[in-house]
C-alpha cells in the first residue's frame, strides 16, 4: 500500500477512532487509581486480540496492570511500540470534564497524554492488517500503568521488551504533527536532609541548631549549580521542616529535580552535589545527607535515533509532511530503551497541547497523519533489515 492510500485509509477510520478515544478518556486512570488503569487495559485487550495479538496481563503490586501484546509478522524487523495507560489526573476527573470534540479538537483527561497515542499505535496496525501487511517479524506493544511517576513497577518490563527488539517507537504526543522527539534529558530525584537540634525558641534558642537555616544555605548552593554544567539543570522544588514556630527546628528536607542531557552531565551533576554536601556546616552541629539517583537515564541523539528519524522524515515527505526532530527536557519510557542502547524514536502520538492541564487537547486531523506516518515507518524499518 502506498503512503497516500494509507493516509486515506486512516482518514476513513477517524470516526471509529474517536469512539474508542471517548471510551478510554471517560475512564479515570490516574496512576494512583489502579482500578481505572485496569479498566483501560480491559478495553484495550479485545482490540489487540481482534488484530491477532497474544495478550499478557501482568498485575501490579501497588499500581495497575501492565499489558504486553505480541504479534508475529511476515517481515524481518523486531519492533516495540510503547505507551502508557495512566494519567496525572485524580479520580473523578473524567466525570467533571468528559470527552468532547469542539472546533476540530478533542478534549478530556489523558486525551493528549497519552490515550490518543495508544490509539495511534493500534490504528496504524489496523491499517496495515486490513491491507494484508505485517512488516515486522515480531511486534511487541507494551502499555504500562505508571509512566507518569517514572515507571517504577513497569520499568523492568520495558527493559525486558527493549532487549529483544531492533527499534523502539514511543507513542508520546507532540506539539506539532511535523515534530518528533529525538532526545530527552535524564531525570534524577534527590532528597536533601538536615538534622539539627530542637530547643525552645524563646527561652533558650542558643541550645537549638536550626535545621531550616542550614538547609537554606545548602539550597542556595545547589541552585547556584545552574549554568555551571552544560545541559544540566537543578531545581529545589519541595521544602519542609519544623513543627511549631516556637520551636527551633531539628529537621528539614528538600526534594530536588536534576536533569542532564548525557551521562557526562549526570556524573558531573552528582559530583557537584556531593561537593555541596561536603562543605562545612553553616549552623554548628548540624548533619547533612543526600540520597537519590537518576530514575531516567538520558536519551541522547545518536546514530540509531538518527537512522530512525531519517526513515520517518522520508515517510513524512511521502505524506506531504516536513518532519523535524527536536529534544525535550521531559522524560518518557524512551529514556529507558535508549539507555539500553536500543535505537529509539519518540513523540509519535497525535499533535496537541496542554499536557497535565485541564485544557489538554488533541488536534483531530492529526490522528490520520500520525497513523499513516507510523504505518509507513514500520514498513521502512522492515525494509532496512
Amino acid at each position: 500500500m502506498e503512503s497516500a492510500a494509507t493516509l486515506a485509509a486512516a482518514e476513513r477510520m477517524t470516526d471509529s477512532l474517536l469512539t474508542d478515544l471517548e471510551t478510554l478518556v471517560n475512564i479515570d486512570s490516574g496512576t494512583y487509581t489502579p482500578a481505572g488503569v485496569a479498566r483501560v487495559a480491559d478495553e484495550l485487550r479485545p482490540r489487540f486480540a481482534a488484530l491477532g495479538f497474544e495478550v499478557e496481563t501482568i498485575l501490579g503490586r501497588e499500581m495497575g496492570p501492565q499489558l504486553i501484546a505480541r504479534l508475529t509478522g511476515k517481515g524481518h524487523a523486531r519492533v516495540a511500540l510503547i505507551g502508557h495507560m495512566d494519567t496525572v489526573f485524580p479520580d473523578g476527573e473524567a466525570q467533571r470534564r468528559p470527552f468532547a470534540v469542539r472546533d476540530g479538537r478533542a478534549y478530556g483527561p489523558g486525551v493528549f497524554d497519552m490515550k490518543g497515542g495508544l490509539l495511534v499505535g493500534l490504528y496504524a496496525l489496523r491499517v496495515l492488517a486490513e491491507a494484508g501487511e505485517s512488516p515486522y517479524s515480531e511486534l511487541t506493544f507494551l502499555c504500562n500503568s505508571d509512566e507518569e511517576i517514572g515507571s517504577p513497577e513497569s520499568r523492568p518490563y520495558v527493559e525486558q521488551v527493549a532487549r529483544n527488539v531492533d527499534a523502539a517507537l514511543v507513542l508520546e504526543p507532540s506539539a506539532d504533527v511535523e515534530k518528533l522527539t529525538t532526545a530527552r534529558k535524564g531525570v534524577g530525584m534527590y532528597r536533601l536532609e538536615v538534622q539539627g537540634r530542637s530547643a525552645h525558641a524563646g527561652v533558650e534558642p542558643k541550645r537549638g541548631r536550626n535545621a531550616i537555616l542550614e538547609l537554606a544555605h545548602r539550597i542556595q548552593a545547589l541552585q547556584a549549580l545552574n549554568g555551571t554544567i552544560e545541559g544540566v539543570t537543578v531545581n529545589v522544588g519541595v521544602v519542609a521542616g519544623g513543627e511549631r514556630p516556637n520551636v527551633v527546628p531539628e529537621h528539614a528536607h528538600a526534594l530536588i529535580d536534576v536533569r542532564a542531557v548525557d551521562d557526562a552531565g549526570v556524573a558531573a551533576a552528582e559530583e557537584a552535589m556531593q561537593r555541596v554536601i561536603a562543605e562545612p556546616s553553616h549552623v554548628a552541629d548540624t548533619q547533612v545527607s543526600l540520597s537519590g539517583h537518576f530514575e531516567h537515564r538520558p536519551f541522547p541523539y545518536n546514530d540509531g535515533t538518527a537512522r530512525l528519524f531519517a526513515l520517518a522524515e522520508a515517510e513524512g515527505a511521502a505524506l506531504g509532511l516536513t518532519m523535524r526532530g527536536a529534544p525535550t527536557g521531559g522524560a518518557s519510557d524512551g529514556n529507558t530503551t535508549a539507555g539500553l542502547g536500543v535505537p529509539t524514536l519518540d513523540g509519535l502520538g497525535p499533535a496537541g497541547g496542554l499536557a497535565h492541564n485541564p485544557g489538554e487537547y488533541v488536534v483531530v486531523e492529526s490522528f490520520a497523519k500520525r497513523i499513516a506516518l507510523l504505518a509507513g515507518l514500520l514498513r521502512r524499518i522492515d525494509q532496512q533489515r
